[in-house]
């Protein structure tokens, strides 16, 4: 009986023990993710550090993966990210820079600068494809472009520049010479030393001087007439 007894003793603490250790599995687990996290975020602030941009955000992004809801993992991530964007937009891929100005807009909220990075580049991008539409003879179209820029930021002057050579052309083509004048004009304020707006001014001045001499001669011989 003593015996019997001895064994369901050991038994039971064998089964204790198998418990514990269960338990403190999930534990260890935790702590081991922790520790990986720690150590892959500060291998990835060496790397920003050391100016590898890119490693960094690798780094970083397992880092992120296993601590998905560290606000100073994702704040870190972001600035990576953002330099990123920053190298892209110097590259003038205006697309891949938009993607990682949202990225990092999206980690971290606050973070102003990636703001008006994404900004900065979805106005960039807007006057490229304007531009492409100028260039194709699609004046009503990259005017429109520009227009989304100018809303975008209404303080960019190639938009508004590139803005008022598209609607000279349209007004050119209507012979409204006037109205192509006094976009020109404005043009040139914005950018006084261009030669290519100031020869335009001139052309469209000229057709200008022709039109109002046409319309006063068109007029007097209708005063001739009416005599």
């Amino acid at each position: 009986m003593r015996h019997a007894l001895s064994r369901l003793s050991a038994a039971g603490l064998l089964a204790a023990v198998a418990f514990c250790f269960f338990l403190s599995q999930p534990a260890t687990v935790a702590r081991a993710a922790e520790d990986q996290a720690t150590t892959l975020e500060l291998g990835g602030l060496d790397a920003l550090q050391a100016g590898d941009n890119a490693g960094a955000i690798v780094k970083l992004r397992q880092a992120l993966a296993l601590k998905p809801k560290d606000k100073a993992f994702r704040e870190n991530l972001a600035q990576a990210v953002n330099n990123q964007g920053v190298a892209q937009y110097g590259n003038k891929d205006y697309a891949g820079a938009t993607a990682s100005f949202q990225e990092a807009v999206s980690l971290a909220p606050n973070f102003k600068k990636a703001r008006e990075n994404l900004a900065m580049t979805q106005v960039a991008q807007l006057n490229l494809e304007g531009d492409a539409l100028y260039k194709a003879a699609n004046f009503e179209g990259a005017a429109a472009k520009f227009k989304e820029a100018l809303a975008a930021d209404p303080g960019n002057a190639s938009a508004r520049v590139n803005l008022d050579l598209a609607e000279t052309e349209i007004l050119s083509k209507a012979e409204d010479f006037a109205g192509a004048v006094a976009k020109l004009q404005d043009a040139l304020k914005l950018m006084p030393d261009s030669k290519m707006i100031a020869g335009r001014l001139a052309t469209a001045q000229a057709a200008l001087d022709a039109q109002q001499k046409a319309a006063a001669e068109k007029e007097k011989d209708k005063d001739k007439k009416s005599n």
